[in-house]
């Protein structure tokens, strides 16, 4: 089995899959990230890069901004 990467949720790809594993502190970020549901252990799925980033979230696409997904720290799926 190989290795799982981290990588921050904004560099991801579309069809990136994985889980979050960790959110950076930031002023507002974990508050904002966690009311649309994106938190530690959330599975999820990017959409569409670019700003805002739209990822597949319990089922629902979510736009996510740009500051707010560079603080979101991601272990890929292989």
């Amino acid at each position: 089995m190989s290795p799982q990467s981290t990588q921050h949720l904004n560099e991801l790809p579309a069809g990136a899959r994985g889980v979050v594993r960790h959110i950076e502190p930031a002023d507002e970020a974990l508050h904002r990230l966690m009311a649309m549901g994106l938190c530690v252990g959330r599975e999820l799925e990017v959409v569409r890069p670019g700003n805002p980033l739209i990822v597949r979230l319990l089922g629902a696409r979510v736009g996510v901004a740009g500051r707010l997904a560079r603080h979101v720290i991601i272990e890929r799926h292989a």
